[in-house]
C-alpha cells in the first residue's frame, strides 16, 4: 500500500486530539464519563504490547460488559493474558478480533486490570485502531477508539543520556528506518505545552532507503527536564512526491527515563574559588544578635562553624551545618571566627575524599550602649502594683518594682534587687499610742519630696515584712487596729511619684494583755512640710486652744480642741498659702507649747 494521505489522517496527531497527550507511556481513554475510564499502558513499545484497566463508578452507568475489538485489517491480539479474579468470564469473537469482558455480579467497581495483550501487525508504519465500549445489556453506553501507534516505523538504536555540567541532559540516538518507504525528512515535535528540547529541526544526509540507518543524531534537554522520570515526543517521517510535496509516512511516539544527575562534585578549582569568597558577618545591636554567612554556599556544601574567644582560648557556639551561624552578643573581646566546608555528593560522600577547606577571620563586638530612658514610656496615670519587687535601673535608682520604673521613670534596663544607694529621703516613724486592741503609727518627712502613696508594713517574729495597709501621699498616720500579741516591729515605705521607695527606720512594740501607752515627751507637729492636714499632739490633756501665726505675725487660724494628748489632733491648712507659720498651743492651767511647720503650694 503506497504512503498516501490517508496516513496523517490515522497519524499520531489523531491519537494526541483523543487524549491530550501522554504521560509516562499511560493513556487514558476521556471521551466516556468520568466514571467509564479505561486505562492503556504500554508495556513494550517496539513488541508493541499493552496493559488494559478500568476504573468503574456505576453512578456513571449501570454497566454490564466492557468489550475489546481491532479494527485494523490483518491484526490480532496474540501473547493474551487475563489477570482475572473468580467470577469474570469473557467471550472471543471474529477470530479473537473481538474480546467481551462479564462478571457474574455485574461489572465491580473502582479500578482493576482487564488482560495484557501483544499485536500481531505488519510493518505499515500505520497505527492500530482498537475499540473500546461499555456495554449494558447488549446496548453500548459509550465508546472510544485507541489508535496505536507501534514502533515498527522506526527504531531508536544505540541510545546515550548523559547529564550536562550546567544542567540539562544530552541524548544521543540512531534510528532505523523500518518501513517499506524512502525517508526524505524527519521533524521532531513535543506534546502541547511541553518545551524541554532545545532543538527543533533533525536533518538528514539524504534519503534513507527501507531498513538502512537514519544516522545518528544529538538532542539537548532543557535543565527543566530534571526531576522529570520520563520525558517523551514525537518523531514523524516523510517522503517527497514526484511534485516536490512532501507526505507524512509513519509517526512515533518516543519516551525515554531521565537518569538523576549528581551535579554536585565540581572540579577542586571551582571548589576553592566558592570557599575564598569567604563568609560576611553583620551584627544587629537591637536585636542583640551576630549573624554569619558563607557566600559561596550551594546545596552540596556542607559547613562547620567555630567560633573561639582569643583572650581565653575557649571555643563557643559549636558546630552548626548549615550556611550561616547566629549568636548573642559577647564581651568587647577578640573572637576567632572560622568556617570549614566540605563539599559532597549525593549520597553524603565527600567529593574530594578527606579534603576541606578553612576560611578564618577576627572579630570584635562593639556596639554602643543601648540607652537607659525612654521618656515616651513615661506615663504617671499607668496603674503598677503596689508589690514591693526592688529593681535597680540602669540610671543606677532603685525602684518599688520593674512595672514602676518603666511606667513612671521610663526606665528600659533592669536588673534584680536594689542598687544599694541610700535613700533619697527620710521617713521618721513613731509609735504614738498602743494597747491590746491597737497601735497608733505616726511618721513624718524631712524632705520636700512629693509621694505618691505610702505602705504601712509589719513584720512579726520569723516572719517576713507583710503590707497591712496602703495610704495616700498626704497621710501620715494610721491606726493598726489587730496587732498581734507580742513583739509587733513596723516601718513606712513611701513611694515617690517616679516609683523610688524610700524606707524609714523601724519600729518596735510589745503587745501584752494589759493597757499600756507610749510616752508623748515634749509634744509633736507633723508633718512638715505639708499639704492638707496637720497632726497635733500635746504633753498634757485637757482642752487646748490653738492659734496659727504666718512670718509676719499675723493671727490666720485658731482651733478649740478638746484635747490632744492620747489621740493626736487633726488640723486643716489646705486653704493656707505656702510658707513657714508657728503655732501656739494654750491650756487651761496657763500651759502653752509651740511649734513651726512648712505649708506645701
Amino acid at each position: 500500500m503506497p504512503c498516501s494521505m490517508l496516513a496523517l489522517a490515522f497519524g499520531l496527531v489523531g491519537f494526541w486530539e483523543k487524549w491530550g497527550g501522554w504521560r509516562s507511556g499511560e493513556f487514558i481513554l476521556l471521551s466516556c464519563e468520568s466514571g467509564l475510564q479505561v486505562y492503556l499502558v504500554e508495556n513494550d513499545s517496539l513488541a508493541c504490547c499493552y496493559r488494559l484497566a478500568y476504573d468503574y463508578d456505576p453512578a456513571a452507568g449501570l454497566a454490564t460488559a466492557i468489550e475489546t475489538q481491532i479494527l485494523t485489517a490483518s491484526v490480532a491480539f496474540s501473547s493474551i493474558q487475563y489477570p482475572l479474579s473468580s467470577g469474570w468470564s469473557y467471550q472471543s469473537f471474529s477470530q479473537g478480533r473481538r474480546l467481551r469482558w462479564q462478571h457474574t455480579g455485574g461489572i465491580p467497581a473502582g479500578s482493576q486490570s482487564l488482560f495484557s495483550y501483544c499485536l500481531d501487525a505488519p510493518q505499515t508504519g500505520f497505527p492500530v485502531e482498537m475499540a473500546v465500549s461499555w456495554l449494558a445489556g447488549g446496548e453500548i453506553l459509550c465508546s472510544d477508539t485507541l489508535r496505536l501507534a507501534c514502533y515498527q516505523c522506526l527504531a531508536p538504536q544505540q541510545e546515550q543520556l548523559t547529564c550536562l555540567d550546567d544542567g540539562g541532559y544530552a541524548y544521543t540516538f540512531g534510528l532505523i528506518n523500518l518501513t517499506d518507504y524512502t525517508i526524505h525528512r524527519l521533524r521532531l515535535s513535543e506534546p502541547a505545552g511541553q518545551d524541554l528540547i532545545v532543538e527543533e529541526l533533525l536533518d538528514l544526509q539524504g534519503a534513507v532507503p527501507p531498513g538502512a540507518s537514519l544516522g545518528s543524531f544529538s538532542l539537548t534537554l532543557r535543565q527543566e527536564a530534571e526531576g522529570l522520570e520520563s520525558l517523551c515526543f514525537e518523531f514523524t517521517a516523510s517522503r517527497l512526491l514526484g511534485d516536490s510535496s512532501a507526505l507524512d509516512c509513519c509517526t512515533f511516539i518516543h519516551c525515554v527515563e531521565l537518569p538523576f544527575c549528581d551535579r554536585c562534585c565540581t572540579p577542586f578549582e571551582e571548589f576553592q574559588a566558592d570557599v575564598s569568597v569567604g563568609f560576611t558577618v553583620s551584627a544587629n545591636c537591637e536585636t542583640g544578635f551576630l549573624s554569619a554567612t558563607y557566600q559561596g554556599w550551594g546545596p552540596c556544601d556542607r559547613t562547620f562553624w567555630n567560633l573561639r574567644n582569643l583572650n581565653t582560648g575557649m571555643g563557643i557556639g559549636g558546630f552548626v551545618n548549615t550556611n550561616s551561624i547566629s549568636f548573642t552578643f559577647l564581651d568587647e573581646t577578640p573572637y576567632q571566627l572560622c568556617m570549614r566546608v566540605e563539599r559532597r555528593n549525593a549520597f553524603g560522600i565527600n567529593c574530594y575524599g578527606s579534603t576541606s577547606l578553612t576560611v578564618c577571620d577576627t572579630l570584635i563586638f562593639d556596639c554602643p550602649d543601648p540607652p537607659c530612658v525612654d521618656s515616651s514610656f513615661i506615663d504617671w496615670a499607668f496603674e503598677c502594683p503596689s508589690d514591693i519587687e526592688l529593681v535597680c535601673g540602669c540610671d543606677s535608682m532603685t525602684y518599688l518594682n520593674s512595672c514602676a520604673a518603666l511606667n513612671w521613670s521610663g526606665v528600659l534596663g533592669l536588673s534584680e534587687g536594689p542598687c544599694g544607694e541610700p535613700p533619697v529621703d527620710s521617713i521618721t516613724l513613731e509609735i504614738i499610742a498602743f494597747d491590746p486592741d491597737q497601735a497608733l503609727l505616726a511618721w513624718f518627712s524631712q524632705g520636700a519630696l512629693d509621694y505618691r502613696f505610702f505602705l504601712v508594713q509589719r513584720r512579726l517574729p520569723a516572719a517576713g515584712w507583710a503590707t497591712i495597709a496602703q495610704v495616700d501621699g498626704d497621710t501620715f498616720l494610721f491606726t493598726d487596729s489587730d496587732p498581734a500579741e507580742g513583739l509587733n516591729e513596723y516601718r513606712i515605705v513611701g513611694v515617690i511619684w517616679p516609683g523610688k521607695p524610700v524606707f524609714s527606720n523601724v519600729v518596735e512594740v510589745f503587745i501584752t494583755g494589759s493597757q499600756n501607752r507610749a510616752g508623748v515627751g515634749e509634744g509633736r507637729l507633723w508633718p512638715s512640710p505639708v499639704r492638707q492636714s496637720a497632726y497635733l499632739q500635746l504633753p498634757w490633756p485637757g482642752p487646748v486652744v490653738v492659734l496659727a501665726f504666718d512670718v509676719q505675725g499675723r493671727r490666720i487660724s485658731e482651733w478649740w480642741l478638746p484635747g490632744a494628748f492620747l489621740e493626736p489632733a487633726a488640723l486643716p491648712l489646705g486653704a493656707w498659702p505656702a510658707g513657714l507659720y508657728v503655732l501656739q498651743a494654750k491650756g487651761q492651767d496657763g500651759k502653752t507649747w509651740t511649734g513651726k511647720l512648712i505649708k506645701k503650694p
